[in-house]
């Protein structure tokens, strides 16, 4: 049985491992005012920050409709016998509900629609594993059954530089962000499920500290990353940091996709995994 791995743009995959396990992605979208984009496609991460910072309309952004997934189910239902489909996490996004109805759209495959319950890499570590196990030569359920097993698994930790952008999409009162400003403090998030409030710091240095404390906490890990909006050597100090607790030759540095920016901005860091 060939099974095909479809996670959508948030899963923040570097383009090479999705190149080479045949990891196909189903893009969100990114409106700054009228003009619609399809992350990652009309619109590059560089591109999109750069426009973030620059401009003075603050972008939305929408999970892909029923009909592109379908599309994509359609396509890859000529060469494969089944579909695992790997998405942000329920109480984030739309997109689960959009993958569900896609596949209900597509009667000729059976396709398995995983809810993450994260973002980023720790949902992305889920769509490579997928894969692996799919060139192995692994069936549908095996494959659906692992992943599901690992999700609950996830961690995920970020600081914002500014919770400007949580108060422009309206995730935040203007006085707490006024606050934020301020005391000139920047703070953490985690997600387990949903987004959930943590600790505030004052510098980025201090946040690397933290995080790999945080993450030390939580160690061994099977896949461990350290992701950015911008600043990629913050990214890169933290896996160094990271490197105590996980090979540092394993450890992934990517970028957060703009849809992920809309909502917390340049200055992001964070750290994501799986646990053992």
């Amino acid at each position: 049985m060939t099974v095909a791995v479809v996670v959508d743009s948030t899963s923040d995959i570097p383009a090479d491992q999705r190149k080479q396990l045949d990891i196909h992605v189903v893009p969100l979208q990114i409106m700054f005012g009228s003009e619609q984009f399809r992350d990652g496609i009309d619109l590059s991460n560089d591109e999109f920050y750069a426009r973030l910072e620059e401009g003075n309309v603050h972008p939305t952004s929408s999970q892909p409709s029923a009909g592109d997934f379908a599309e994509m189910y359609e396509r890859l239902s000529k060469d494969h016998d089944g579909i695992i489909s790997i998405h942000v996490g329920g109480k984030l996004s739309g997109t689960v509900r959009s993958a569900q109805q896609g596949a209900e759209m597509t009667p000729g495959v059976p396709i398995r629609i995983i809810d993450s319950g994260s973002v980023s890499m720790g949902m992305g570590f889920l769509g490579i594993e997928a894969a692996q196990m799919a060139k192995a030569g692994k069936s549908l359920d095996e494959i659906a059954t692992a992943v599901e097993a690992m999700t609950p698994r996830i961690v995920l930790w970020a600081v914002l530089d500014s919770t400007k952008y949580l108060e422009r999409g309206g995730r935040i009162g203007k006085g707490r962000a006024l606050l934020g400003t301020l005391l000139n403090v920047k703070p953490m998030i985690y997600i387990r499920g949903e987004v959930l409030p943590g600790e505030r710091v004052r510098t980025h240095k201090k946040a690397i500290g933290r995080m790999v404390e945080l993450a030390s906490d939580e160690a061994p890990y099977k896949h461990l990353a350290a992701v950015y909006s911008t600043g990629p050597e913050y990214a890169e100090e933290l896996a160094d940091r990271l490197g105590a607790i996980h090979p540092r030759a394993q450890i992934v540095v990517t970028q957060l996709t703009g849809v992920i920016g809309v909502h917390g901005g340049p200055g992001v860091l964070g750290v994501t995994g799986i646990k053992e």
